[in-house]
């Protein structure tokens, strides 16, 4: 059975909430204005597929009760970001981040660390000892903001992308030892 995230409230009233497909409007309209991420990572705009990957692309061997997609609204209940993970993967109790995107008007705020801390409460209170991510070599900003939230990498992997090719830092993060 699928465990949906519950509101959480953030500070400055910024909200957490589960997203579904029927959202795929708000999700196409954010993912064009983050298009600097998608043209670092894919080299091309992004398109109405790719936000609809955002909701239908499953690693191997999950299902959809394993993904979660949530949005982060502001005061104004605007989408203004989007996290993607999937629930144990690659292994049980580690949760990969396979997306995690905040409007550019938005970002450098703290925002992002305050998304990420109500989201390792979130995965512990469901099981999860570790988080994983990738974040192409390419992607410096990210590369940094992770790292300084305490993920390290464990190996590098070459990935092929809508345009491009690229060496991926898979990071992990020990959340509860």
């Amino acid at each position: 059975m699928k465990v949906n995230m519950e509101e959480f409230n953030l500070q400055n009233d910024y909200k957490i909430k589960s997203l579904t497909v029927e959202n795929i409007k708000l999700v196409e309209s954010l993912c064009k204005k983050c298009s600097d991420y998608y043209i670092l990572h894919d080299g091309i705009l992004p398109s109405t597929e790719k936000a609809k990957e955002i909701f239908t692309a499953i690693p191997p061997n999950k299902s959809y009760d394993d993904k979660f997609v949530l949005g982060i609204f502001n005061y104004s209940n605007e989408l203004i970001g989007i996290i993607d993970i999937v629930k144990d993967f690659p292994v049980i109790e580690q949760w990969m981040l396979g997306l995690m995107i905040i409007n550019p008007e938005e970002r450098g705020k703290g925002l992002g660390r305050m998304i990420h801390k109500a989201l390792v409460q979130w995965t512990i209170n469901l099981g999860s000892k570790s988080l994983r991510i990738g974040v192409i070599e390419d992607n410096y900003k990210g590369i940094k903001f992770w790292s300084n939230l305490g993920y390290t990498k464990i190996k590098e992997v070459t990935m092929d992308f809508s345009k491009k090719t690229h060496i991926v830092s898979v990071m992990t993060l020990q959340v509860n030892n």
